[in-house]
């Protein structure tokens, strides 16, 4: 056999037996984390906004420090953002900072610059 032949045959040989086991295992995950009546459920309750007609947590005034820890948007397009660890339904985030950040005192931080509580405990 011809090596230059050989050298092109030989990767063209695993690429053809392992496409087929790649393909399969791609088809097999389906839909992560529910089964299909929970999802045919929350279907259905998305449907009817079932989960609008909670009233959304209070507005609070403008406090000296706002953390933005994140927002989730549904497939729907509506947004839940979470500042100060309470979620905002309707929000898409807080002004002028992205999710980790904290504004306190006219100035925002990243996460890696405030200290959470177990750093404050002093070490042995």
């Amino acid at each position: 056999m011809n090596p230059r032949i050989a050298r092109l045959a030989v990767p063209a040989l695993l690429w053809l037996a392992l496409a087929p086991g790649a393909r399969s295992q791609a088809a097999d995950l389906g839909r992560l984390f529910y089964t299909p009546a929970e999802r045919a459920q929350l279907e259905a309750a998305r449907a009817h906004n079932l989960g609008q007609d909670r009233p959304a947590a209070p507005a609070a005034a403008p406090a000296r420090v706002q953390r933005f820890d994140g927002v989730v948007i549904r497939s729907d397009g509506a947004a839940t953002a979470w500042i100060n660890g309470r979620p905002q339904a309707g929000a898409s985030g807080a002004a002028g900072l992205k999710p980790g950040q904290i504004r306190a005192g006219g100035r925002i931080y990243e996460p890696y610059q405030v200290l959470g509580p177990a750093d404050e405990a002093p070490r042995p």
